[in-house]
């Protein structure tokens, strides 16, 4: 475990710099408001002077208003006056009230910026001539009275910030205790633990602030002593309190730069340090200046000096910020440009690049714009802007986390339980291919209920009050009924195709033919079945009438009966054909007079290729008869055909000697399931005694078995001098009547050959040979005797 730092919050002597500062600024805060109370006496003479006039005013302004002529005459001057007025200052006025030269308001970024432009300037001005003002005339300090404040205020902050400081000392090992918490666990679980952690922690110290607020606020009733206005400084210095702390705690909690286990986001030890000291300290300067100082010297009554504080924090806090977001741009430049290179999708990386590379001026522009806000109108508009900013961190932050948490949670896949996983292999892997559109679909809902909510904090959209209203309700009820018809039918999806692949393989592992077959054939029907039910009942929340859907889908479903009777006499044959198991993908079958091997099946045809490698695409419909010749177990059925001159007996014997050697040849004796049959003589043919053989195979092998089967049976028939018989051609010349056979006159073909080359050699040299037959002539063809027939 890291080693945690000796003092996790707020060290002792900051909290003393802390008391010193706020006894300063309340010197600057008190001093007008002292020296109203005990000024000099050439103040006090002139106030009581002020105060006779005021009350002379009154008197005679009743005694004109009693009189009905001079009130009379005194409503037609402030009426002329008004008119004057009227004339002179109509552009101001109309600028001041937001109207153009038309009489129209202004409208678009132009006069919204006219707008800020002149508050931003008479602010300015009000502030000038506040200066002015208090150079001129001096402030001046009672100290006495400055001393017995300022010490009240510094003792209660005191208290309530030494019970904080004590609580965050006997917590620390509690926190220490959550921190092991959050990170002993697995990373599917490890956010879900770190939250858990991360809120027990903000609890606790929401808890210590409020242990400290309520020491603090005792103490009020001793320190005050009856002063109405020392308790009602001291209410401000405990609001400021309770407010500053709880936003520092959020910030401590969301950094933790002293417990690195409860860090919410990962970034190193030094950048938590950065910012969480850098936020800290302006959130401590703006929530003591604009809660206790401001209202304090305002109910002194004393506007100048309010507005010189309000300004001078507001000056000092954005130049604090400007500076410490530009120290910050590399840093979170170099994390956005990461985070952008490890997204999935173009767009969201092209948007992380481009904020990347601007987000320091965004940030800086919109501490502007708070600034802006503090010095116009820093009781109306800031508290605002302030309190939506907290919110709108939370929300935004809030949804990350969640978003991120269901994604390491389902992200990686939903495991599925040994046993269930055991009778169905492939249901984790169905289930989580749709793991991945369903985290998008919550990670867009979710960014949706946070840019709803973050519009609704800024009082620019209440869409959460719309959906209370009639047509809200209406969309967020369908769109909620819609998303569990979806779930329901994902759901009975995911069980029909696991019911169906745990009926038809009891075995763990990879699917059979058979089943893969079944289940592609089912899962065809039933995915038809649930898309139609589905959509339906989308059709019928969203308000479509499905009435007339129906009746049209039943008369075109009538239609297509009538027209594809083919097409549904396929699907139908096709089904009984799966569910009897007559053809599984692999076999070897004759189908409407195909023989080959069946490469694939669909839910109205078989696809056979037969051993020239021709592919058959054969429809279920014209299948009358279904021969499988891989089912169970096959035969080697023969039958051998000897000479009728051999003896029937040694010819068996021989069969079975060659069934003995291969039986025990180690490549086909496990395909043999059973001893030879010799079921004896089939027949007794033209030329051979047929003696037929029946050897048991394993189904698929009997081709393979037959061939090997022949070649030791012609090798061992030879080898016993067994004839196999083979056809013959016999020339029959007749014979004579004493019984001899007459000569045959035959002429070799050698001489015949011999003849006619020396024939062709002697018409290309030009020479005349010898005749050779008897008396020097060529025997003609009559001359040579025919054999008798």
């Amino acid at each position: 475990m890291p080693r945690l730092p000796a003092l996790p919050f707020v060290p002792v002597h900051r909290l003393l710099w802390w008391s010193l500062s706020i006894a300063l600024l309340l010197a600057v805060a008190a001093s007008p408001t002292m020296a109203q109370s005990s000024g000099g006496s050439g103040a006090q003479s002139g106030g009581d002077a002020a105060a006779s006039a005021g009350q002379a005013d009154y008197g005679g302004l009743v005694d004109l208003l009693k009189d009905p002529a001079k009130r009379d005459q005194l409503i037609t001057e402030l009426e002329r006056l008004s008119s004057d007025q009227g004339g002179q200052g109509g552009k101001g006025a109309n600028a001041e009230s937001g109207e153009g030269p038309g009489g129209d308001a202004p409208d678009g970024v132009g006069g919204i910026a006219s707008d800020v432009v002149a508050a931003v300037s008479g602010s300015i001005g009000e502030m000038a001539g506040a200066a002015g003002r208090l150079i001129d005339g001096g402030v001046s300090v009672d100290w006495l009275a400055v001393g017995q404040l300022a010490w009240r205020v510094v003792a209660a902050l005191a208290l309530a910030y030494l019970v904080l400081f004590v609580g965050r000392l006997l917590l620390r090992g509690f926190w220490r205790r959550l921190e092991h918490y959050a990170q002993a666990t697995t990373a599917r679980h490890r956010l879900f633990h770190v939250g858990l952690a991360v809120l027990v922690s903000l609890l606790s110290g929401v808890l210590l602030v409020a242990l400290g607020y309520l020491a603090a606020q005792a103490s009020v009733w001793w320190l005050a002593d009856g002063d109405q206005r020392v308790r009602a400084v001291l209410g401000l210095a405990l609001e400021a309190f309770i407010v500053v702390e709880l936003a520092r705690l959020v910030i401590k909690v969301a950094f933790a730069p002293a417990l690195p286990g409860l860090r919410l986001f990962p970034i190193s030890e030094e950048d938590t340090h950065f910012w969480s000291r850098w936020l800290s300290r302006v959130i401590w300067l703006t929530g003591y200046a604009g809660i206790l100082l401001v209202p304090a010297i305002q109910g002194g009554g004393h506007d100048d000096v309010a507005r010189a504080v309000g300004w001078a924090a507001a000056l000092l806090a954005l130049a604090y910020t400007w500076g410490r977001l530009w120290h910050a741009r590399h840093m979170v430049r170099k994390a956005l440009v990461a985070r952008a290179e490890r997204a999935e999708r173009a767009v969201s990386s092209w948007a992380l690049r481009l904020l990347a590379g601007g987000w320091h001026w965004l940030a800086m522009l919109y501490a502007l714009g708070v600034f802006v806000v503090a010095i116009v109108r820093p009781g109306e508009s800031l508290p605002f802007v302030a309190l939506a900013t907290f919110n709108t961190v939370v929300i935004v932050g809030s949804a990350i986390f969640i978003a991120a948490m269901l994604t390491q949670w389902i992200g990686r896949g939903v495991p599925v339980p040994e046993r269930l996983l055991a009778r169905m292999p492939t249901l984790q892997m169905r289930l989580n291919t749709y793991v991945p559109l369903i985290l998008r679909v919550v990670r867009i809902v979710i960014g949706l209920v946070a840019f709803f909510a973050v519009l609704w904090v800024w009082n620019l959209a209440n869409v959460f009050a719309w959906f209370a209203s009639e047509g809200g309700r209406w969309l967020l009820a369908a769109s909620i009924d819609i998303s569990i018809v979806l779930l329901i039918a994902l759901a009975a999806w995911l069980v029909a195709t696991g019911v169906i692949e745990a009926k038809l393989n009891s075995d763990t592992g990879m699917p059979s033919a058979r089943m893969q077959t079944l289940l592609s054939l089912f899962r065809n029907a039933i995915a038809i079945a649930l898309i139609t039910i589905t959509a339906m009942i989308i059709l019928s929340e969203v308000g479509v009438n499905i009435g007339p859907l129906l009746a049209g889908a039943g008369v075109l479903g009538l239609a297509i009966g009538f027209g594809a009777q083919k097409m549904v006499q396929d699907v139908i044959t096709g089904v009984f054909i799966q569910i009897e198991n007559a053809i599984n993908t692999g076999d070897v079958i004759t189908a409407a007079g195909v023989t080959g091997t069946a490469e694939r099946l669909s839910i109205r045809s078989v696809s056979i290729r037969d051993l020239s490698g021709t592919v058959h695409v054969v429809p279920f419909s014209s299948v009358d008869i279904v021969s499988n010749y891989t089912r169970e177990y096959a035969y080697h059925k023969a039958e051998y055909g000897i000479a009728y001159r051999e003896n029937i007996d040694d010819a068996v014997a021989e069969l079975k000697a060659a069934f003995e050697e291969l039986a025990n040849d180690p490549d086909y004796k496990d395909h043999l399931l059973d001893d030879i049959e010799i079921p004896g003589v089939t027949a007794l043919a033209d030329s051979s005694v047929n003696i037929r053989v029946m050897i048991k195979t394993t189904p698929g092998d009997q081709w393979s078995v037959g061939r090997a089967y022949n070649r030791l049976v012609k090798m061992y028939f030879d080898k016993a001098g067994i004839e196999i018989p083979f056809p013959h051609t016999t020339l029959y010349f007749g014979v004579e009547k004493d019984g001899t056979a007459p000569p045959a006159n035959l002429r070799m073909l050698e001489a015949s050959e011999a003849k006619a080359k020396n024939d062709s050699e002697d018409s290309s040299s030009g020479k005349k040979r010898k005749p050779d037959g008897p008396g020097g002539h060529v025997p003609d063809e009559d001359d040579v005797d025919q054999p008798e027939t």
